[in-house]
């Protein structure tokens, strides 16, 4: 696996600068009101065992720990989205679709343990956790709704999978007026080479791929996010912060 990562390195710094002269790899740059959304980093793909159990999650795992700790200090809200299914009997009618057929979806049961947040990443008292049945954490649910009422401009992403639901998820996020900012270390997939690509390309077209460690910096030097947040008060009494 290292020999196809050098290759891969190698290629992407060459194809760098083709991308660049074309006006490619531009920056969307970090906002000012972020919020974290963890994807899919539920135990069906953070634990072994499972259909869709992704690898090294020993990196994956801190990463969005340190990304979640340093988003709470500040009061910056941390989403969780994971993917689940009301009816996973293939024969009848369901809530999988026809993704059911290409993957196996019927693993993923509403309540089950693999559906379930990891424990290494449990969700702190309020924190919000979005049940998704397609790919994006932005298809078919209210994550847009969530993030525009808490006046959010950046979607800091984590998770699985760098080809699918991460991928998915940036480009709905840039496509609904998010500023997608992908932590580099905090994202996985189960084959070789996929998130490497992925991340390469993500950050070429879609948002701005960046290490966890620069993110928890910028995270930490935002002031606390609730005194900026203006509130159903304010907008009554007319506060002049909102004009």
């Amino acid at each position: 696996m290292s020999n196809l990562n050098d290759l891969l390195t190698q290629a992407f710094e060459e194809n760098s600068a083709e991308y660049q002269k074309r006006g490619f790899q531009r920056r969307v740059g970090y906002g000012t009101r972020p919020a974290i959304v963890h994807i899919d980093m539920a135990n069906a793909w953070t634990r072994e065992g499972h259909a869709f159990t992704c690898e090294n999650m020993d990196t994956i795992i801190p990463a969005c720990q340190s990304l979640s700790e340093a988003a709470r200090a500040k009061g910056i809200p941390v989403i969780y989205t994971t993917t689940a299914y009301e009816v996973t009997d293939i024969e009848k009618p369901n809530d999988m679709g026809l993704w059911v057929h290409k993957i196996p979806l019927e693993t993923l049961a509403v309540g089950s343990e693999a559906v379930q947040i990891d424990s290494r990443l449990e969700p702190a008292e309020g924190e919000i956790v979005i049940t998704k049945k397609r790919a994006s954490g932005f298809a078919g649910t209210n994550l847009a709704q969530i993030l525009t009422a808490a006046h959010v401009d950046t979607v800091i992403l984590t998770g699985v999978t760098a080809a699918g639901c991460v991928r998915h998820s940036a480009e709905d996020a840039i496509a609904a007026g998010f500023r997608p900012i992908i932590a580099r270390e905090a994202v996985g997939d189960r084959v070789a080479g996929v998130v490497a690509w992925n991340l390469f390309d993500m950050d070429a077209k879609f948002g701005d791929v960046e290490n966890t460690e620069d993110i928890v910096a910028y995270l930490n030097s935002l002031p606390d996010f609730n005194e900026q947040q203006p509130t159903f008060k304010d907008a009554l009494t007319g506060n002049p912060a909102l004009v």
